[in-house]
Formats: C-alpha cells, sequence, structure tokens
C-alpha cells in the first residue's frame, strides 16, 4: 500500500481526494514543487518552500491558500519524514511532490505531499544523458513562472519528445530564443563560458538551476544568465539540463545531432553530488 501526506494526515492514496469544487480541479488552480529525496533528506527544501510561499504571496487566486495552509519548514519536514517512512523509502532516494490548491469560496484549499522510489537503473540513465527535441514554446509571454499544476502542455510536449524516440524538449520563443525544456532548465557551452537562459525570457526558477550557478562560481567556470539562440544551442560544445529530482543531465543527442561526454559536465555533475552529501550529513548530524 502507498501513502499520501493528505492535510495533516497519512492516508492510503486511494481515500485521498480533493473536492470537485476546489480550484485545483474545476481550473487548475493549484501550484506544486518537486524536489529529491537522498534516503530521507530532502534537499534543498527551504528553498523550495520559500518558492512556494513567494508564489502563493504573490497570486491573488492563492490568498485562501496563503491562510489556511501551514508551510513552515518544521511541519513540512515532519511530513516528509512520516512519508517517507510510511512508504519504506528510507533507504532510497525518492521523487517528492508537495502540492497546495486555491481552493475555492466554498472548499479549503488543500496540501498534499507524495513520495515515489527512484530506481537505480533510471538515476544512471539520467547521469549518462538523454536525447532532446527543439520545438517552439506554445507558451505566451516572459518573465519568471510560477510552477502550475496545469501541466498539460509540458506533458504534451514530453509526449511528442517520446514520439519522436527522444527523453525530453527544449523550447525556444518568438525571438528565436532559448526558454527551457518541458521539465528542465537549459544550459549550453560555447568553450568560453556557460549559458542559461536568463529567468525574462519566461524561464522557471529551478533550484537546480540556482545550485549551478553557485558551483560555477565555486569551481571558476565562467558562467551568464543570457539570451541564448537556438544556433547557438545547436552549435555549442555542451548541453545538459537540470532538474531538481534528475540533477544535471547530459545532453547526448540533439535534434539528432552526438555529443560525446564532457569534462565540464562531468565536473559539474561530482560538485553538485559532493553538495548532495555534505548537506545530506550536515541534515543528519543534528539528529544523531
Amino acid at each position: 500500500m502507498r501513502w499520501i501526506w493528505f492535510n495533516g494526515e497519512l492516508l492510503p492514496t486511494e481515500r485521498a481526494c480533493l473536492n470537485v469544487l476546489d480550484g485545483a480541479v474545476l481550473h487548475g488552480a493549484a501550484l506544486f514543487e518537486t524536489l529529491r529525496c537522498y534516503q530521507g533528506f530532502p534537499f534543498r527544501l527551504e528553498q523550495h518552500l520559500q518558492r512556494m510561499r513567494r508564489w502563493l504571496a504573490s497570486l491573488r487566486l492563492f490568498q485562501k491558500a496563503q491562510r489556511e495552509v501551514d508551510l513552515r519548514t518544521s511541519v513540512i519536514e515532519q511530513a516528509i519524514a512520516s512519508l517517507i517512512s510510511a512508504n519504506g523509502l528510507q533507504q532510497q532516494d525518492a521523487r517528492l511532490r508537495l502540492t497546495v490548491t486555491a481552493g475555492s469560496e466554498t472548499v479549503s484549499a488543500a496540501c498534499f505531499i507524495t513520495a515515489a522510489a527512484l530506481s537505480v537503473q533510471q538515476i544512471d540513465r539520467w547521469q549518462q544523458g538523454i536525447s532532446v527535441i527543439v520545438r517552439h514554446d506554445p507558451r505566451a509571454g516572459g518573465g519568471e513562472r510560477p510552477k502550475w499544476s496545469s501541466y498539460a502542455v509540458h506533458l504534451e510536449a514530453q509526449l511528442e519528445a517520446a514520439v519522436s524516440g527522444a527523453d525530453e524538449v527544449i523550447w525556444f520563443n518568438a525571438q528565436q530564443r532559448i526558454t527551457e525544456g518541458a521539465s528542465s532548465n537549459v544550459f549550453a557551452w560555447n568553450g568560453r563560458r556557460l549559458v542559461t537562459p536568463p529567468l525574462q525570457e519566461g524561464v522557471l526558477a529551478g533550484i537546480t538551476r540556482d545550485v549551478v550557478l553557485n558551483l560555477c562560481a565555486q569551481e571558476g567556470i565562467p558562467c551568464a544568465e543570457a539570451p541564448l539562440s537556438v544556433c547557438e544551442l545547436m552549435t555549442a560544445e555542451a548541453v545538459f539540463l537540470t532538474n531538481s529530482v534528475r540533477e544535471i543531465v547530459p545532453v547526448r543527442w540533439l535534434e539528432g545531432r552526438p555529443f560525446g561526454a564532457h569534462p565540464l559536465t562531468t565536473q559539474l555533475q561530482l560538485a553538485y553530488r559532493q553538495l548532495v552529501q555534505t548537506e545530506r550529513a550536515q541534515y543528519a548530524s543534528p539528529r544523531s
């Protein structure tokens, strides 16, 4: 039996139900955060919660949720710990998803967390690299994006990638500049510096994206948030994607063009894993 943390209690998944009048059901009015849990350690949980709180505070749809949902770090940490234990995931890496619904005039907002195991085979495949296609971004507008639960356009893009024999889609806008992947942020190395599109292009302020920017500063790797054209992406020496669950994922085929393993990507993968290990040790230490 799989368990879910739903509005403050653990429930079997089949018993956790949203009211049909919740704005999440009627209008897709919900926000979510996805993160990776390393054998019980939720990496960068506080940063994910800060992003969720920021959007709850700035979006009018979620005024009720902001009042009713308790997103204090201590509360969510305890919820995750109980959920991981209930699902027997203490010794495995897992994908966590935290969702907050908007509720409605007559229905309270809801908060729930799910956990699913990550297989060693899947993790290894991400680390080895994936195949990507490039498509026009079907979303309008620029600026930083929230993580809406109305994720249909992202799922449709991933299905298109699968039909094409690829794993992910990278989007570009009307100005022929790269925005992001359907479930990832994009980085490209041109031989001189690493470039990732700025938030103004219509990009999620990815937690892993931010980690990589900080790692580049620590490792002495030239890196910039700057416009990235489709042409620059296609002619880059190396391309990788970032995602909180998948970490740093090398692109090995871009529209059929093969990429070999690049030392820069490997360097950042190792630095990322070392950071996770350091923070996991710090997380566990007070609890020993």
